[in-house]
């Protein structure tokens, strides 16, 4: 597997779902790391307001249930 970045828009475009689905998380882990944080800080920020008992998929649908209310106010 390669990296989200390295990806043709071909090959984006056949994985379109996991892609979209991913984003979300990608683009709040890149907001606090251009904000000074590290990305294992952020990851652990995000464990501890959504629950390390939760599934990766999980957390990836809160995502996006706090993305259409403007974000979890402890992710923003």
């Amino acid at each position: 597997l390669k990296p989200a970045k390295e990806l043709t828009p071909v090959e984006r475009g056949a994985n379109k779902f996991a892609y979209s689905r991913r984003k979300v998380f990608w683009g709040v882990i890149t907001q606090f790391v251009r904000s000074g944080y590290t990305s294992d800080a952020t990851i652990d920020k995000v464990y501890q307001v959504h629950g390390r008992q939760l599934s990766v998929s999980s957390i990836l649908v809160s995502f996006r249930a706090d993305r259409t209310r403007g974000g979890h106010s402890n992710l923003r």
